[in-house]
């Protein structure tokens, strides 16, 4: 949720909260830019209902404000395929005339043709491990088999974390693999690798540095 000081928006509870002629205008925009199939996994999940005046009065200095403020910001969660079960929030804003000032936030599907298989960040362990990610901390993850033999099942990193993210530059959902290089209780660096969700293929690799 956006913080508006001392103002609070009120949240709709359903997508019925909404005047139809704006609701009208979301639809026909999600339909368009996200395809029939994906609009249909899309859910609503919540949101912010910005009254204007009532904001400047309740809050002054948001005339202060270096942003453009909207008149509703909706929530959206959109379920990917495979299991167990993906959900993916998503957000967008949009003026009192359901204009948009900002986008939602998944890949514009109906007008894309290399978005038709989803990777889970499983599947593409094998491809960062390619780029050298998995060099340190490396294990696997062991299982019984029915006669009880131990079997290793597959490998998996430590002190990792595993994020998915929409990427706007290429207008798709990227795995982002972040990584602890070292941490010696006051730095930590961190290696992160973002992996195209339905290529496969990797957008880029960076470092970073955390102090505490």
């Amino acid at each position: 949720m956006v913080s508006f000081g001392n103002y609070q928006p009120k949240e709709p509870k359903s997508l019925a909260d909404i005047p139809l002629p704006v609701l009208e205008r979301l639809t026909e925009h999600l339909k368009r830019r996200l395809g029939g199939v994906q609009y249909a996994n899309l859910k609503f999940a919540g949101g912010q209902l910005i009254d204007a005046k009532e904001l400047r009065r309740t809050e002054p200095n948001s005339k202060n404000y270096k942003w453009e403020i909207p008149a509703y910001i909706l929530h959206f969660d959109l379920e990917l395929p495979g299991t167990p079960k993906l959900i993916f929030p998503a957000e967008i804003w949009l003026r009192s005339d359901a204009s948009t000032i900002r986008e939602i936030n998944l890949p514009a599907y109906a007008n894309s043709t290399d978005k038709q298989v989803f990777h889970s960040f499983k599947e593409l362990m094998s491809t960062i491990a390619r780029k050298g990610f998995l060099e340190k901390n490396m294990a696997y993850e062991l299982e019984y088999n029915e006669d009880g033999t131990i079997v290793k099942k597959g490998l998996f990193e430590k002190n990792m974390t595993v994020r998915l993210e929409y990427n706007e530059k290429f207008d798709t959902l990227a795995w982002e693999f972040t990584k602890t290089v070292s941490d010696d209780g006051y730095t930590k660096e961190m290696k992160s690798i973002s992996v195209n969700a339905y290529s496969g293929k990797i957008i880029k690799t960076w470092k970073s540095r955390a102090i505490r």
